[in-house]
């Protein structure tokens, strides 16, 4: 983006050079730059509707022009932008994304070492009292008065 802003200039300021290069030869030196006859005595207003149609035509080349070149910066701008948003995701994004991925992956481990080492004696523990307690109950029938006195509550 600088070095189009480098060209621009350039060019402007060339423009500039030379034309008072030109203004400096025509006044100094006598040089006809732009012919005498060019040069209208007086200005007067169009006579007929062929005149201002010419005008009209003329000025609205100039703001087709000016449109161009306004729709040509907007065009700059806007890949600036595409490419400084591209600039941000690469660095910014990119590396949040694998930090969180890395976070998910620690809480993953923690609950799955959490699950092996408590829940799973408890449930160990849970299976061998009711696997007891369904034996006994079906040896000596005190599962079935256990539930009776529930009931009754």
């Amino acid at each position: 983006m600088r070095s189009i802003g480098t060209l621009i200039g350039a060019a402007f300021l060339l423009a500039v050079v030379i034309f008072i290069v030109l203004w400096f030869a025509d006044g100094y030196f006598g040089a006809s730059i732009v012919p005498a006859d060019a040069k209208p005595n007086a200005w007067a207003a169009p006579d007929s509707w062929h005149e201002w149609r010419d005008i009209v035509i003329v000025f609205m080349g100039l703001f087709w022009v000016l449109a161009g070149i306004l729709a040509c910066a907007v065009m700059v701008a806007l890949l600036f932008l595409v490419l400084m948003v591209r600039r941000v995701l690469r660095e910014n994004v990119a590396p949040a994304v694998d930090s969180l991925k890395e976070s998910l992956d620690n809480v993953k481990g923690t609950t799955e070492f959490a699950g092996e080492t408590v829940a799973s004696p408890i449930i160990r523990a849970y299976s061998v009292v009711k696997g007891v307690r369904t034996g006994l109950g079906a040896i000596g029938g005190i599962g079935d008065r256990v539930r009776r006195n529930r009931k009754k509550k």
